[in-house]
């Protein structure tokens, strides 16, 4: 790969970045993502304005899961009137590797930087289609604490390129 930082994630957006692919092993976490952007501050950027990277992979070395979390929803009528209610719920770790196989359909919608003892600890914010309707979907918070983070990608693009 061309470009490389190394923790640097707030010098990155991945705000609406479709998730192309997602492997877990052994503590080593990797996203493979479309339609990043590398933020001004980054130190690959030379250009001193946000750039738009068509893919870009994000690897989080020694990886830790510290939860994954599917978030929970409210229901109204036409009138404003609450419905239905439906609480956030903890996926158990028996559960995760299923979530995970979905979320490499996913599309990241925000990352959280979080407080860490030790490392770096990151909340990213993943709807996935619903298996049984595509139209709809599921919103998962997967929450990690790592040693490292390292962004690697080709070039930088523009959106239409995508």
């Amino acid at each position: 790969m061309k470009f490389k930082c190394i923790n640097e994630m707030e010098q990155i957006c991945f705000d609406d970045s479709e998730i192309s692919e997602f492997r877990l092993q052994e503590r080593q976490m990797e996203f493979t993502f479309n339609g990043a952007t590398i933020k001004a501050g980054n130190s690959q950027n030379a250009r001193l304005q946000d750039m738009y990277c068509n893919t870009i992979i994000l690897q989080l070395e020694n990886a830790d899961v510290v939860c994954v979390m599917k978030e929970g929803m409210k229901y109204y009528d036409a009138d404003g009137n609450l419905q239905k209610e439906i609480a956030d719920e903890d996926v158990p770790a028996p559960a995760q590797t299923a979530v995970f196989k979905r979320i490499a359909k996913g599309k990241i919608f925000t990352v959280v930087t979080a407080e860490a003892d030790s490392g770096y600890a990151y909340e990213f914010g993943i709807d996935v289609p619903r298996e049984d309707d595509e139209e709809e979907t599921d919103t998962f918070w997967l929450c990690v604490i790592c040693e490292k983070t390292v962004a690697t990608w080709e070039r930088y693009s523009s959106p239409a390129e995508s």
